[in-house]
């Protein structure tokens, strides 16, 4: 596999090649065909590293059977009640705990 980024005579005269194609294709516009050579440059790029970008990636977060991100409970503790202590609920966790130490450690201070 070729590096896209090195510039050699046979890669040069392929992108002059499809930017002139690109530019007779266009109808022939007065910029001329210099103006694709960017265009046909990412082309030529592409066809001679049809594999780039194949590899997969490992997701940073777990995925569920659907494929979607499965985010840690702790996260929506901001998202809970922001009032004070109005009614007995008001106080009662609506997330469960990140870890069975910090579920542990509360649980203690609560007694």
């Amino acid at each position: 596999m070729e590096n896209p980024l090195d510039s050699s005579p046979e890669r040069d005269a392929r992108i002059l090649a499809k930017a002139k194609e690109m530019w007779v294709a266009d109808g022939r516009p007065a910029s001329g065909p210099d103006a694709y050579m960017e265009a046909a440059s990412d082309l030529i790029g592409m066809e001679l590293n049809a594999d780039a970008g194949q590899i997969p990636v490992a997701s940073p977060v777990p995925l569920d059977a659907n494929g979607q991100p499965i985010e840690e409970a702790w996260l929506e503790d901001n998202l809970g009640n922001p009032g004070g202590s109005m009614n007995p609920l008001d106080d009662k966790r609506e997330t469960p705990f990140a870890t069975r130490q910090e579920e542990e450690k509360t649980l203690k201070d609560e007694t």
